[in-house]
């Protein structure tokens, strides 16, 4: 018994001490001047985004306990990428859902016309409620 319980508990703290951030940009050409905005922020872990020449999609994974201000969160981050990208339309979104649509664009690397239409899907997404 006290072996399984420690066990448990080693396994436990080894996958909590993971603190790499997931990052993905695409396309991977813009996002040199992304990266720096997304890497001063200690309350996300890990974010994904999708840019084309006229809107940033970014979904961010916020640590557990700042779940709580999570629209401060995503209204602070849209600030600085609009400042960054004044000329582009911005979306910050913390929801799985919007993590989930933001992978299967980079998994699929649409080509311009289509990646438009996925990303207007994404923002209508971002807008329902639960």
């Amino acid at each position: 018994m006290k072996k399984s319980i420690i066990l448990f508990l080693l396994a436990l703290s080894l996958g909590a001490c993971s603190s790499a951030q997931e990052q993905v940009i695409f396309p991977s050409d813009n996002s040199t001047s992304l990266k720096p905005i997304m890497q001063k922020h200690d309350t996300i872990h890990g974010y994904k985004s999708v840019i084309n020449e006229e809107a940033i999609v970014v979904a961010i994974s916020i640590n557990r306990f700042d779940r709580f201000n999570k629209t401060k969160i995503e209204k602070k981050l849209t600030k600085q990428i609009e400042k960054a990208f004044p000329e582009k339309e911005v979306l910050v979104s913390g929801d799985q859902k919007v993590m989930w649509e933001v992978e299967s664009i980079i998994e699929e690397k649409p080509k311009k016309e289509q990646l438009k239409k996925l990303i207007e899907k994404i923002k209508s997404l971002s807008k329902e409620e639960t």
